[in-house]
Order: C-alpha cells, then sequence, then structure tokens
C-alpha cells in the first residue's frame, strides 16, 4: 500500500510552477548518444522508420530509441546527467529543456544517474509509473504488462502511479507499480517493510542469484537483480490447467561470456514455483545468443560451432526441488558411432532453417569408424557424468566408463576445438538393450509403459485421447522411489489443446506459429515429495526468439 506521509513530502518534487512555464521557457539541452553496443535504432518524430543509429548522434526531443537482445545505449544530457539503456528496450525522449528533462521506458530497463549540477527536474514516465527527482541514481525495469520496479541506489525519488498515489523512496529501497498501483516501499533486494532503516544483515544474507532452496522473496529479489540484464524477457497472466489464476515471468541473461541462464517464476494465490537452466558452452557467446542456442539440439552435417560443456537445471516449489546436472560435455557424431541406437533420422538443420530427414546415407569420415556408410552426420553433445535427483535423493545417474572428455588431447582424431573421439568420453549410449553403452549407469527408477503400469495413471503415454496430456511415470522395483511428469499444452484459458489444433504441424515457422497460441504446464510429483508437487507454466516465445526453440 502506498505510504501517504511520504507521498506527502513527494508532491514538491512532482509540482510545477504555472509561472514557470509560462514566463521562464527554457532552452533546449543537448542530448548525445555517448556509447552503443549493439544495434540501437532510432526513430525521428512523426517517422514510421526505425534506423540503426550510430554513436554521437545528437537525440531531439520526441525522438525513440530501441534496442536489440543484448544492446545498450547510453545518452549523456549537457549537465552531466546519463541514461543507460539496457537491451530489449523502448525509450523515448520526451523534453530535454534546460530545466526539464521528461523520457518514457515502454518496457525494458534502463538506469538514470541524475547530476545535481543543475537545478534540473528530470522524469521517467513507464505505462503505470512516473519516477520525479532531482540528482539522485536509480533504476527502472518495466515488464512487457508495464509492471514497473523501481531501485534507488543514491538521492531520493518519489514515485507515483495512475492513480495519483505516490511515495518517496530513501537510499537503498525498491517499488513495485502495476496497474493496481504502487506497492509497498521495501528495501533492495530484500522483502517489503514499513519504508524504515533497511536491514544491512538481512541484505548481506540475501541471495543475488536465482538457486535452490530459496524463499519467494529471496527468489523475487535475485530475479529483480538478474532481469536487469536480461538479453530475453517475457511475462503474462494466464490460467492453468487447473483452472488457477498464475503470473508469468521468464528471462534468460548472460551470467559469464560463455554461460547462458534461462529463469521461469510462476506465481500463483496460494503458491510460487520456479526454474532455471544454466548451461556453459565451449567457448565465449555471441553477441546474438539465440545463434548458439539454436545449436544445443545438434548439428546436421557438421560438428557445431558451439555446445554446452555442463549444465545444471532446478525445478523447486520453495520446499522440494528436482536437481538435474551434468558435465563433461562433447560432440559426437551419433550417426557414425556405429551403435545404431543412438542414430538420428530427423532433426533441425540450422542451414535450412527447418526440421528435415538426416538418414541419407554418407561416407563416415570423422566418427569412430572411418570408412563405415551410415546415415548423414549428426553432431550433439554426450555427456561423462549426469544426476537426477529428487530431495537430494538419487533417481538416475551416471558416470563414463571409457574415461573422462579431454578436449586438449590433440592427434588427428582430436582436433584443435576439442572434436572427435580421439577427445574420449563417451561416444555412445548404446541401443535399447545396452549394447554399446559407454556409461556405468545407475537407474534407480525406469521408465513404465504399459502393460507394466498398475494404473492408468502409473503408465507413460498420452493421458487423455486426443489432447495434448502426456505422462512420464517412472519407479524402482518396489514401488518405494517413483516420479512422474505431466505435462499439458494450454491456452492462456487452461484449456487443453487437442492435437487438431496444430493440424499436423510439427516443424518450422508453420510450427512456431501455431504454438505462440498455446503453453506448456508441466506438474511434477515425486515419493520425496510428501504429496506436494511443483507447478510449473512455461510461455513458449522467449523460447522460440532465443533459439531455443530452434
Amino acid at each position: 500500500m502506498p505510504n501517504h506521509a511520504e507521498a506527502r513530502r513527494t508532491l514538491p518534487l512532482l509540482g510545477a510552477s504555472l509561472f514557470a512555464l509560462l514566463f521562464c521557457l527554457p532552452a533546449a539541452a543537448a542530448v548525445t548518444l555517448t556509447s552503443v553496443e549493439g544495434k540501437v535504432y532510432l526513430r525521428g518524430t512523426g517517422s514510421v522508420l526505425w534506423n540503426e543509429v550510430a554513436v554521437n548522434r545528437e537525440v531531439q526531443p520526441g525522438e525513440e530509441l530501441k534496442t536489440d537482445p543484448g544492446a545498450r545505449a547510453v545518452l549523456t544530457f549537457d549537465d552531466g546527467s546519463r541514461v543507460e539503456i539496457g537491451p530489449r528496450s523502448s525509450f523515448q525522449l520526451e523534453n530535454a529543456a534546460a530545466n526539464d528533462a521528461r523520457m518514457r521506458i515502454g518496457v525494458g530497463w534502463m538506469k538514470a544517474m541524475v547530476s545535481k549540477v543543475l537545478s534540473r527536474r528530470f522524469s521517467v514516465r513507464t505505462p503505470t509509473a512516473v519516477c520525479s527527482v532531482r540528482g539522485t541514481e536509480f533504476d527502472v525495469s518495466v515488464r512487457d504488462d508495464g509492471r514497473t520496479s523501481v531501485d534507488l541506489f543514491k538521492g531520493s525519488l518519489g514515485v507515483a502511479d495512475n492513480r495519483g498515489s505516490e511515495v518517496l523512496l530513501k537510499e537503498g529501497q525498491r517499488v513495485d507499480v502495476d496497474q493496481g498501483g504502487v506497492g509497498r516501499v521495501g528495501a533492495i533486494g530484500g522483502k517489503a517493510d514499513d519504508g524504515g532503516p533497511a536491514d544491512s544483515k538481512e541484505r548481506q544474507a540475501l541471495k543475488r542469484e536465482v538457486g535452490l532452496e530459496m524463499t519467494k522473496e529471496e527468489v523475487q529479489a535475485a530475479a529483480a537483480l538478474e532481469q536487469k540484464n536480461a538479453v530475453y524477457q517475457q511475462g503474462k497472466a494466464m490460467v492453468d490447467v487447473n483452472g488457477y489464476r498464475v503470473r508469468i515471468e521468464e528471462y534468460i541473461i548472460r551470467p559469464a561470456a560463455d554461460t547462458y541462464k534461462f529463469v521461469v517464476l510462476n506465481e500463483r494465490a496460494d503458491r510460487f514455483d520456479y526454474f532455471f537452466r544454466q548451461g556453459t558452452f565451449n567457448k565465449a557467446l555471441p553477441d546474438d545468443l539465440s545463434v548458439a542456442l539454436r545449436q544445443v539440439p545438434g548439428c546436421v552435417g557438421a560438428p557445431c560451432d558451439y555446445w554446452v560443456t555442463d549444465f545444471k537445471t532446478g525445478y523447486s516449489n520453495t520446499q522440494d526441488s528436482v536437481v538435474e546436472t551434468a558435465s563433461g560435455g562433447h560432440l559426437v557424431d551419433l550417426n557414425n558411432n556405429q551403435v545404431s541406437g543412438d542414430e538420428v533420422t530427423f532433426a533441425f538443420d540450422a542451414a535450412k532453417n527447418d526440421y528435415a530427414s538426416v538418414s541419407a546415407p554418407t561416407a563416415d569420415t570423422a566418427g569412430a569408424n572411418p570408412g563405415r556408410n551410415a546415415n548423414t552426420s549428426f553432431w550433439a553433445a554426450l555427456y561423462d557424468t549426469y544426476s537426477l535427483a529428487y530431495n537430494g535423493q538419487n533417481h538416475n545417474t551416471w558416470t563414463s566408463a571409457v574415461g573422462a572428455y579431454n578436449a586438449a588431447a590433440g592427434g588427428a582424431n582430436c582436433t584443435a576445438g576439442g572434436v572427435g573421439f580421439g577427445c574420449g568420453g563417451v561416444q555412445s549410449m548404446g541401443d535399447s538393450n545396452g549394447v554399446g553403452d559407454q556409461r556405468t549407469v545407475n537407474n534407480v527408477t525406469s521408465v513404465l509403459r504399459s502393460p507394466n503400469c498398475d494404473t492408468l495413471d502409473n503408465c507413460t503415454g498420452y493421458r487423455d485421447s486426443g489432447l495434448f496430456h502426456y505422462i512420464i511415470y517412472s519407479k524402482n522395483g518396489d514401488g518405494s522411489k517413483w516420479d512422474k511428469y505431466d505435462t499439458y499444452v494450454i491456452d492462456d484459458a487452461g484449456k487443453v489443446a487437442p492435437f487438431s489444433a496444430f493440424s499436423g504441424a510439427t516443424s518450422g515457422s508453420a510450427y512456431k506459429a501455431t504454438l505462440l497460441k498455446w503453453n506448456y504446464q508441466q506438474i511434477i510429483t515425486a515419493s520425496e515429495f510428501g504429496g506436494r508437487r511443483i507447478d510449473l507454466v512455461f510461455e513458449p516465445k522467449i523460447l522460440i526468439e532465443s533459439g531455443l526453440i530452434p
């Protein structure tokens, strides 16, 4: 709720003298793009065209900027004030008078560092909030639905919503504003409080990255920090398959030069669930992250430029967890490793930007057995170690039984890029009977299919005829350990998609266009959860845009 005492103190900051407006007409001030990273576009006043813009371009009132994924721009005012605009952001300079600078951010992130040299009024509008200040430093993040988060690092800052409610932030405080109005003031990265001094010990204890074993408040605080550097970000509210309203937030960041992290947050009235997947690639990622992410499933005809060497996936409801880890990732030509059970016949071909058959015979020149004719080469990452655990209890693990992958092994069969069977590591996962498997596997649970299932719900397969509701069920011999994944494809009202909705489209642009109308929901239960569940809804748009769905 708004702090009305603070709101009253804010009013002078938001007010403007009519007299000053009429009789002290300010001179225009220069605003210049002093830094551009990646692709930044500018649209002139009254124009419908966006043109890529270069550094040192002077920006005029009324002009708009937008940034690509991974791009950034810095605007510098003549009094030394600066505005940094983050990736995937839209920004408009509304006014740049000597005593009145106004701007608007429609979506994305910006940071303002406002100089105290001149008595310039400085305000930032978003779809739901107005931030007004003299001399301060603050961040503004705007989601697709207009929800705004404001973090104040220095000075004081008035924040008002569209209903006229206002609060005054002090150093180290933050507030969220949405269509319902301005929220409670809290510490940056901390829980909402009554506006009193922040607890420094509590701040120190806060997690700064989304991980496991975190409270809802810790996850949200860490996500707010991560989202400032997001290269992809989406969010919306919808109804899940069980009829509950769920708020989805998704983003992708680059925590290191060779690493990406995908995070999904789900908030319902009575629960909070989240997911993350962090993967490390074989080398530094390109500016356009989608180039690397599209190669994660594998590459047709030639080794991938980018592949994941290690990853960690976490699912949580803040009480239970599923953790999947893998390491020692290396490329293997699955169609030329002399194990038929590994071969791939249909895969995404980046050269065609579509799925294609890869079963055409070709000469094996780079696989484990040169000279053997097999299918078109298909390169994908295999891992030397793998673990899947539920609340810390392993259900599946493996380690390499043929030595670890060594990218620097050298020789004709291990190129400088670390590709080829001479680099060692697992080259085959074997066929359905285990022939050719080069791993030492400890499957605590085994996937069950009919007729071995004791009940229909404990079977693997489609649960509802003609509808996208698929179950994967696993359990050990005596049934004491089990896990189950219920996966649905649903619309924004929670209705399960019929097979006919995709009209047979399984790949390509038609498939992606159809997929944008739907969402995934995955409900995980396990023997270790005590009857609880992890319940996550994913919006596919960010997966398509980022290349995770190639």
